[in-house]
């Protein structure tokens, strides 16, 4: 029984540190950049995921969305 429960608590301790490298460090850099670019920091680099899961289309929509606020602001400086 405490071989069993050994087990499960490895298990337990992969899960979780597969699931901080695969998920939570990614969503939290981008999040970290989501929050310098709303500050007005937009030299911010781009965040690269070369993944195709979902955190991979996550920065990819964050890149796109950062380099279209870089455009845009561009823009509205050439008019000025």
């Amino acid at each position: 029984m405490l071989a069993l429960a050994g087990t499960f608590l490895v298990i337990i301790i992969i899960v979780d540190l597969l699931l901080r490298a695969l998920v939570v460090k990614p969503v939290v850099e981008i999040s970290e950049m989501a929050d310098k670019v709303s500050m007005g920091q937009l030299d911010t680099p781009e965040y690269v995921r070369s993944s195709n899961d979902e955190i991979g289309s996550l920065s990819q929509s964050f890149n796109r969305m950062r380099r279209s606020l870089q455009n845009a602001m561009k823009m509205l400086e050439e008019q000025s």
